[in-house]
């Protein structure tokens, strides 16, 4: 190659690295997140506080979720280039709807669901099991009656029993003693709970007590939560933008896992994030172990199964939530993540 041309490829290799090490001429990503933006993003965050994105050539640009805004048809109608779902059955039910939206699962920050029932018990009680919602007043919030009524039936409970009403999101009901038991995320309502009942006035009800919950996954069916997604177009078209993204949200989760106190005070002080300093701790605390499994120790951060996809779609089939099943390999892939050795 004359000298001129070897030059000109070695300027244009050296521009090339510049643009992926974060150059103004970085592509502009928008990620829709599911609700507020707070501790359960912690690894989004991070990544973004931390240059992360930068790094693999994209400008980031958070989109907060909250009330009506579902971020699957934001990032359906191209509002946002990647969503995360509150749950991977959006993702199912997108697929199967009667005007189907093609999105596909590219990976799950949580590997575990804390999706539970919550009840305020004495701290030396016995751990509640399924048996323990026969008989009592059930709170559930707007989308958790399909729940209820397969878990009953998974773990044969008699729902004529129950006193059953939907709630709102909030601790609310148990702290002034309306329901017994209420669905909730153990990394959220809690918190409302410890906090009212260490107060020195607390009320009689509340006064020493603890909360204790019946986890849906260990009695139910596993469900991956917080999952990550894009449109088929999206993985068609730029694939390695896929793969750059996925990188930068692996790099943030893992500081977020290896430094968990510095973690805590990024996410803390991100601009727009809800929550105070105290309620990110604990929720960070809290939601630790559901970032591993077995699974992500072995195939990395972020990884799916899809034996635990198999059995979602069957599940949401069987409480008549889907019309039909569905080929795993048609709602999620793992094959844009950068396996166990990415740092």
């Amino acid at each position: 190659m004359p000298r001129i041309l070897e030059t000109g490829a070695a300027l244009l290799a050296g521009s090339t690295m510049l643009l992926i090490a974060g150059s103004a001429w970085a592509e502009t990503v928008t990620t829709q997140l599911g609700w507020l933006r707070n501790g359960q993003f912690a690894p989004v965050l991070v990544a973004d506080a931390n240059g992360y994105f930068k790094e693999e050539g994209i400008e980031h640009i958070i989109r907060d979720g909250g009330p009506g805004k579902n971020p699957v048809p934001i990032v359906a109608a191209g509002q946002a280039d990647f969503g995360i779902s509150v749950n991977g059955r959006f993702v199912i039910a997108a697929r199967l709807a009667p005007d189907p939206i093609n999105i596909i699962a590219l990976g799950t920050l949580y590997q575990d669901s804390p999706y539970s029932y919550v009840t305020i018990t004495d701290p030396d009680a016995p751990e509640p099991t399924p048996k323990d919602l026969e008989g009592k007043r059930i709170g559930i919030q707007a989308d958790g009656d399909f729940l209820l009524r397969a878990f009953a039936k998974e773990n044969g409970l008699d729902t004529s029993t129950m006193t059953i009403t939907t709630v709102q999101g909030g601790a609310e009901p148990l702290l002034v003693g309306s329901v017994d038991f209420m669905s909730a995320f153990m990394i959220n309502q809690p918190y409302q709970i410890e906090i009212e009942a260490a107060k020195p006035d607390a009320p009689e009800n509340l006064k020493g007590k603890t909360w204790k919950a019946i986890p849906y996954a260990k009695y139910g069916t596993l469900s991956y939560p917080q999952v990550i997604f894009a449109t088929d177009a999206m993985i068609e078209k730029n694939p390695e933008l896929v793969k750059r993204y996925l990188r930068a949200l692996t790099k943030g989760l893992r500081f977020v896992l290896e430094n968990p106190t510095e973690a805590h005070k990024i996410v803390a002080a991100y601009p727009g994030q809800v929550d105070t300093p105290e309620k990110v701790m604990w929720q960070m605390k809290n939601q630790q172990h559901l970032f591993e499994s077995d699974d992500t120790r072995k195939n990395g951060l972020l990884w799916m199964n899809p034996d635990v996809w198999a059995r979602m779609v069957t599940f949401y089939k069987q409480a008549g939530e889907i019309p039909r099943e569905i080929p795993v390999d048609t709602v999620m892939t793992n094959k844009f993540l950068p396996g166990p050795e990415a740092r």
